[in-house]
């Protein structure tokens, strides 16, 4: 199977003073939290953020991987806006055996979580124990975070973060740097919140219309409204 080249030797992934800088910049907001980079551009830097399992303030946090990467982020967006979660849903329900696959990428989430909780030191965190994050294990409710499991730990361990992935090629692909012009360099970094949430343009480099999905259940309906 081909090897993830976005995702990181163990012994690459402490996070530097640089890697925050960016990731905050990446993000409009300062980062907090941030553990280690399991997964990197072929330029270096960030595309996915590791969190502690449990923040500095005590807080609970079940998303392990946050997918930072503008460009990514933002293609991932567009997939979700033109309804692949329903479309994944279906099959979920549908596919027992892509549903058995999916169980095996909450699993395997879990077990990352706990691997970084040992290495950075946080320790059990038993108010989320079972649970891991975007819906997983019987549902699609973020694409974010499937994508971001599947950079993380490679391909083969979460198959609709992997169709997610080969689904914005058009727009990103792990061979090549698209950070020139994905976010803003210039002055000091994000000191206060000043992201946007919900789907952002991409970058004009890389800017196309996103393809419009359909649920199978909406198809069905069109055909039988035809004359």
């Amino acid at each position: 199977m081909e090897q993830n080249t976005a995702a990181v030797p163990h012994e690459s992934r402490q996070p530097s003073a640089h890697d925050l800088e960016v990731l905050s910049r990446q993000l409009g907001r300062p980062v907090r939290d941030v553990v280690e980079i399991p997964a990197r551009c072929v330029c270096g830097n960030p595309l996915v953020a590791a969190t502690a399992p449990r923040l500095s303030n005590g807080t609970p946090f079940p998303t392990t991987f946050y997918l930072t990467h503008p460009v990514i982020t933002s293609a991932v967006s567009r997939l979700e806006a033109g309804g692949l979660m329903n479309e994944m849903n279906e099959r979920l329900t549908a596919d027992q055996e892509l549903a058995g696959a999916y169980r095996g990428a909450h699993d395997a989430y879990l077990q990352a979580r706990n691997e970084i909780a040992g290495r950075s030191g946080t320790g059990a965190v038993p108010e989320i124990d079972g649970i891991s994050a975007g819906g997983m294990p019987t549902r699609v409710k973020c694409l974010h975070v499937l994508v971001g499991h599947s950079l993380a730990a490679g391909p083969g361990i979460n198959p609709l973060g992997d169709e997610a992935l080969a689904s914005i090629t058009e727009w990103w692909t792990k061979d090549r740097c698209y950070c020139d012009g994905a976010w803003d360099t210039a002055g000091e970094a994000p000191s206060q919140d000043l992201s946007r949430h919900g789907p952002q343009g991409l970058p004009g480099i890389v800017g196309r219309p996103a393809p419009v999905r359909k649920s199978k259940s909406e198809s069905h309906g069109e055909q039988e409204g035809t004359a």
